[in-house]
């Protein structure tokens, strides 16, 4: 008998195909589903070949690591029909990723993708639109750079720029006000050099600075076009994976000013109280109360429950 992919597996390849990586935990967080069914429709997929999921080696913390899921490249192709992209199926599955030492700060990334999808549930005045590094472009073409790759001018030149790639961007739309934000998003997993005695142009210090200089020249209004909004300046948002490299940044940040546009905040505070609660260090100022990304009058907690 002929497999058939039924609604909701259309749902799950869309969800992988996204996000690239996930795991069962995340995707019940998407779905809204249970852990238990997420797996049974799961395996049902692994064996049809749609999808793989790989085990991951035990880490430094305690307890063993969940799965990864990822699309195989019949998974991904399936996904793919009908849609305008400029590569094959091949060049967008996330094996390569798998393997990555990096795989843990995706993942960190996809949760925080997660929860501003939590915001709009448990703030429904707001609109949240985001743009991933590692979106599949299906209606870019292949000789088009990626949609967040960020240039600068190096050292106040216009005629040289820096390039450099964020974590992320979205915008958060308060629909009857019509009033848009934007928003950059930074995860970091305290593998990088805070700041480098040689300027280092992949530390920390410097990232802020590249910042600091897109904030400047005002090369973020391109996003204008993109959001059908005006745009005022935008904010920086770091997340640490610990809360001593959280109180590290804000130390860093506090250093380098004009500071006041980047916003920090860790983990711990995210799965807590939610990307809308008062968890953010403004301007890396921790002896001042922490604020909302949503402002003071939305400002809530949103935690997501896992069933």
């Amino acid at each position: 008998m002929e497999f058939k992919l039924i609604k909701n597996d259309h749902v799950l390849l869309k969800m992988i195909a996204e996000y690239r990586i996930l795991t069962v935990t995340q995707l019940s967080a998407l779905t809204l589903r249970s852990p238990q069914v997420i797996r049974r429709r799961l395996r049902i997929l692994n064996n049809e070949g749609i999808l793989t999921v790989r085990a991951r080696g035990y880490g430094r913390n305690l307890g063993r690591p969940e799965d990864l899921i990822i699309l195989t490249e019949k998974g991904m192709g399936l996904f793919l029909q009908g849609k305008k992209n400029p590569l094959t199926p091949s060049e967008y599955i996330a094996d390569k990723m798998v393997e990555s030492i990096f795989v843990d700060h995706e993942l960190l990334v996809n949760w925080f993708r997660i929860h501003l999808i939590q915001i709009e549930r448990v703030i429904p005045v707001l609109s949240i639109e985001y743009f991933s590094s590692q979106a599949v472009p299906f209606e870019q073409g292949s000789n088009k750079p990626p949609l967040l790759l960020e240039r600068v001018p190096s050292n106040g030149e216009q005629e040289e720029l820096t390039e450099f790639i964020p974590d992320g961007a979205f915008s958060i739309t308060q629909r009857e006000k019509k009033k848009t934000l934007l928003f950059f998003l930074e995860v970091d997993m305290g593998t990088e050099t805070i700041a480098s005695v040689d300027r280092n142009s992949k530390d920390v210090r410097q990232k802020i600075i590249n910042y600091q200089c897109l904030f400047r020249s005002g090369f973020y209004k391109r996003y204008e076009g993109i959001l059908k909004s005006n745009l005022n300046g935008f904010r920086l948002l770091f997340l640490t994976n610990t809360a001593s490299r959280f109180t590290a940044l804000c130390r860093l940040t506090q250093e380098l000013l004009p500071s006041d546009f980047v916003w920090l905040t860790d983990q711990e505070k995210m799965f807590s109280d939610g990307l809308s609660g008062n968890i953010w260090a403004r301007g890396g100022r921790t002896n001042d109360p922490p604020q909302s990304i949503v402002g003071p009058n939305l400002a809530c907690e949103s935690p997501i429950i896992l069933k």
